[in-house]
């Protein structure tokens, strides 16, 4: 459309969804086009839907280039950009797409925002709050609410950016299981992430195995353990044959990984950085993440089990325990040190 040159032109349909969904590969958009229209293009290429501008913004922003003039049109801009450079320093990693979705209005409940790539609230100034006021425009998305918090005398003014709504004890991002599985869903992993909730209870949620959303009720649903980019999985010892194809070490034992991405629909991608390059039949691998179950130190019982895990960062672990082991052992004279560190 801007250049004249269809994107992967001469590419297979294998090539295109290597490029497109395995490397996450991006278009190149001209230099020459407006800030804004840049943004835009660039917007509809997230890999995350829910980062991507819906047609509610695409028509706003090209009726305020319509009705803007030269000069005004530049200046709006450049006060947009300084704009998202102070929120993306606030807003924990999302995007002004996505935060435009759900605009907050005056008595919804609110709670501070977690950051985009974890599942735990790291900042809790707000654990939960009513919005009493609205320091902004009510089409803008930029601006300060005031939250009334239990306990604390006045009002908290805290940019809208961090705050997310919560209705029926549930926000989008969170991680959730259907209370029922019926007979025909068996498709469906259980356990997924919340895209949207609006103010009567109406949730709509990404599920392994469903081509759309699944859109029900909160009562429908409860709360689930979630996950989150660099924490440390395995196969769940009653699982025998995992959904997605997942890499054996020897021995026909599930090696641990550790999850490189997150998926919209609940997805885990994850990578093996402790097991040899040369042995991997795959860089990564899918998981369900009702099949998995998370692994670090806290969990591992016992010596042997806490340094098994220290190998799951880096397959040189290892290599270097045994060399340690044996150095230790030829030290101390004693070969029994030597055998132990060989077999772990």
């Amino acid at each position: 459309m801007l250049t004249g040159v269809q994107p992967w032109s001469g590419k297979s349909i294998d090539e295109i969804y290597n490029l497109v969904v395995i490397k996450r590969e991006k278009l190149t958009i001209p230099n020459a086009i407006p800030p804004p229209l840049e943004k835009l293009l660039q917007g509809c290429f997230m890999y995350d839907l829910r980062s991507r501008p819906s047609m509610t913004d695409i028509l706003h922003l090209f009726k305020r280039l319509q009705n803007s003039e030269e000069e005004a049109f530049w200046s709006f801009w450049r006060g947009v950009d300084s704009r998202e450079i102070r929120k993306s320093s606030a807003n924990l990693g999302y995007t002004e797409w996505f935060l435009s979705k759900d605009q907050l209005q005056v008595g919804d409940t609110v709670r501070s925002r977690k950051p985009a790539n974890s599942c735990k609230h790291e900042n809790m100034d707000v654990p939960e709050g009513k919005v009493v006021g609205l320091e902004r425009d009510t089409t803008d998305s930029d601006g300060f609410a005031l939250v009334k918090v239990h306990g604390v005398h006045d009002p908290l003014r805290v940019h809208v950016s961090v705050l997310e709504r919560a209705t029926k004890d549930l926000a989008s991002g969170d991680w959730v299981r259907l209370k029922h599985v019926g007979v025909g869903d068996k498709r469906c992993s259980p356990v997924g992430i919340v895209h949207s909730i609006n103010r009567e209870g109406i949730v709509a949620v990404g599920f392994i195995g469903l081509p759309t959303l699944w859109r029900g009720t909160s009562s429908q649903l409860q709360m689930a353990e979630g996950y989150s980019v660099g924490q440390f999985v395995k196969i769940k010892a009653n699982v025998f044959t995992p959904r997605f194809k997942w890499i054996r070490k020897g021995r026909g034992v599930w090696p641990t990984g550790r999850i490189s991405h997150v998926l919209p629909n609940g997805c885990l991608e994850v990578e093996f950085p402790g097991v040899l390059p040369s042995r991997q039949e795959h860089k990564s691998c899918l998981a369900d993440p009702v099949e998995v179950e998370i692994v670090d130190f806290s969990t591992c019982e016992g010596v042997v089990e806490k340094i098994q895990h220290l190998q799951d960062f880096h397959w040189a672990v290892s290599p270097l325990l045994a060399a340690m082991g044996l150095l230790a052992s030829l030290k101390l004279g004693g070969l029994d040190h030597a055998r132990f560190y060989i077999w772990i």
